[in-house]
């Protein structure tokens, strides 16, 4: 088990040109599924803009860059943990995507901006 880190170091690329470091607390499950919520809110918030500004994949380019600005950031934190973490989602993603690999992109329709991937309620 590592130590609690109370400071979190973020990669520049947050900061304008260097790292800088915010104070870290520990929160409860049930605040953690809170703010994971929020988080998932503000994601999906942030695809319906770059889907306004005519982005052609808006969820995967406001997702993207999230997930590998928190790689970078477990990675200057813990990056023991950074390389566990990474090895673990390498194998989460060949099982939950077996037919993607290394360069591949799927198919896509000829009608693919008529076709929503999630109907809205």
């Amino acid at each position: 088990m590592t130590d609690p880190i109370r400071y979190v170091a973020l990669p520049h690329t947050l900061a304008t040109k260097q790292t800088v470091t915010i104070p870290s607390g520990p929160l409860d499950d049930a605040q953690f599924a809170a703010h994971e919520l929020e988080f998932v809110r503000h994601l999906f918030g942030y695809a319906d803009f770059l889907r306004n500004c005519s982005r052609e994949t808006p969820v995967s380019d406001a997702f993207l860059p999230v997930l590998v600005m928190l790689l970078e950031i477990i990675d200057l934190n813990a990056p023991l943990e950074a390389r566990r973490c990474v090895s673990q989602l390498k194998q989460i993603l060949e099982i939950t995507f077996p037919d993607v690999g290394p360069g591949s992109l799927p198919d896509v329709p000829e009608n693919a901006a008529d076709v929503q991937d999630w109907p809205s309620p």
